[in-house]
């Protein structure tokens, strides 16, 4: 009866109209696409600090191509760059990107680094390893430093595209949720012709606030970019307020400090800031742009320099 049964189902379904010989063919089934990882998931908007730098422009640059050096040099000197093949990472790196918040939020993210470097083989100054994978099964590998001794040491994630993620905070929490099930979220936006740039908004942005000769460029300021451009592009500034009177009134406030500035002897200021005199201050919309060209001695001392040098 079963094999009678089976027979008569078959034919049935052979002779209906969807699989007849006047039928039409059922829709093709495109198979979903997956969505990979992607760095920028580790933001879940523009972080109040918000830097990018480009090491390997920056070194074929032919102004500013010594800048880079200095600060991989200064951050050796002062610890901050935990041995050499980490500093081999960096440098080799298409772009670094760091993105901070208030609390504990930070993100440092490693893009296009070089293939031949392995998580497992980065060593500190004294030659012992920094990282260990993880023993889970997550689609983007999960590397926990080996020195756990600080309560939030944070984890590097591996990328599949050679880009490095090391994630502290609330961006740890958010990097583990979003690589195992990427949202896309779209890649924040910040000069991308510039050498180096730091966008700076939200609490961050007025800090200077009462600061004696930079705080009153703060009032009703939203955020202030600052970007490195290639060769002669010198250094731009770009500060953003809420409305066209605040705007009018910092072109104004900015010219007056900036020809101060550039009039003070070095024993005033810390620094020989003549070069000053030749920036140009404009604005458009709603923006403060300051533009000048920056001497490339004075990149090169800047990674040495502390708040008391630079007037802060």
């Amino acid at each position: 009866m079963r094999s009678h049964l089976a027979a008569l189902l078959l034919a049935a379904f052979a002779t209906s109209p969807l699989h007849g010989c006047g039928g039409d063919a059922p829709p093709a089934v495109t198979p979903r696409k997956e969505t990979a990882p992607a760095w920028a998931d580790v933001f879940d908007k523009t972080p109040d600090l918000y830097a990018v730098i480009r090491p390997k422009a920056l070194r074929r640059d032919g102004v500013y191509g010594a800048f880079f050096s200095a600060l991989v040099r200064a951050a050796q000197a002062r610890g901050i760059a935990r041995g050499d093949t980490m500093v081999q990472a960096a440098e080799g790196a298409e772009e670094i990107i760091v993105g901070l918040d208030k609390g504990l939020d930070a993100a440092l993210v490693l893009r296009g680094v070089p293939a031949s470097l392995d998580p497992e083989k980065i060593t500190d100054a004294e030659g012992r390893s920094l990282f260990r994978p993880r023993a889970d099964r997550s689609k983007v590998v999960e590397y926990e430093l080996l020195d756990r001794r600080e309560a939030d040491a944070g984890a590097l994630f591996v990328l599949p595209d050679r880009t490095w993620v090391g994630a502290l905070g609330d961006a740890l929490l958010r990097a583990r949720q979003a690589f195992a099930s990427p949202v896309n979220r779209p890649a924040p936006q910040l000069e991308p012709d510039a050498l180096a740039a730091v966008r700076v908004a939200g609490p961050l942005v007025h800090v200077l606030d009462g600061h004696p000769t930079f705080g009153v460029l703060a009032k009703k300021l939203t955020s202030a970019t600052f970007s490195l451009r290639p060769g002669k592009g010198g250094l731009v500034v770009a500060l953003a307020y809420e409305d066209a009177d605040a705007t009018a009134w910092a072109e104004m406030q900015a010219k007056r400090i900036v020809d101060e500035l550039s009039k003070k002897s070095t024993a005033e200021t810390g620094a020989d800031l003549a070069w000053l005199k030749d920036a140009k201050i404009a604005y458009e919309g709603t923006v403060v742009f300051v533009r000048v060209a920056v001497p490339p001695r004075l990149l090169e001392e800047l990674p040495r320099a502390s708040g008391a040098d630079l007037g802060l």
